[in-house]
């Protein structure tokens, strides 16, 4: 059945994550991607260089081979190709967000999250988790009490 306060709340998340986009800084209370240097190059470079341009922090969840210097110089070589890199080394968000695998977009309103797994860009990640997140659902059911 058509409800208009369902189809105006899609249309302002979908507002708010294009706004999101252009701004410095995200929106929702919390958006963050989850990565791994056990990631194909392409993809974490990729993955990276979106998180970058969108103004998403990226984490890691430990040290490559348990080794500090190791983990620098990868995310020196990193930061030369994706300049305004903002990761970290976080692995207690991990466990938070109970991420499994990688790559991961999270989004938390702070009364819930969404997680999201697999290679899609960024964006379209955010986008459907505005359309289609457990958080969406939630927010259209109470919008329409």
């Amino acid at each position: 059945m058509f409800s208009y306060k369902s189809t105006v709340s899609y249309t302002m998340r979908a507002c708010l994550i294009v706004a999101s986009m252009m701004s410095a800084g995200p929106l929702f209370a919390d958006q963050q991607v989850f990565v791994s240097f056990s990631m194909p190059e392409r993809l974490l470079e990729e993955t990276l260089a979106e998180s970058a341009r969108l103004h998403i922090p990226a984490n890691l969840n430990g040290l490559v081979n348990d080794s500090m210097t190791e983990t620098i110089a990868k995310i020196v070589a990193l930061t030369e190709r994706v300049p305004d890199l903002s990761l970290q080394i976080d692995p207690t968000a991990f466990e938070r967000y109970n991420i499994t695998q990688v790559p991961a977009l999270v989004v938390d309103t702070g009364d819930c999250f969404d997680v999201l797994y697999g290679t899609r860009t960024l964006t379209e990640g955010l986008n459907r988790i505005a359309y289609h997140g457990a958080c969406s659902r939630a927010s259209s059911q109470e919008g329409a009490r």
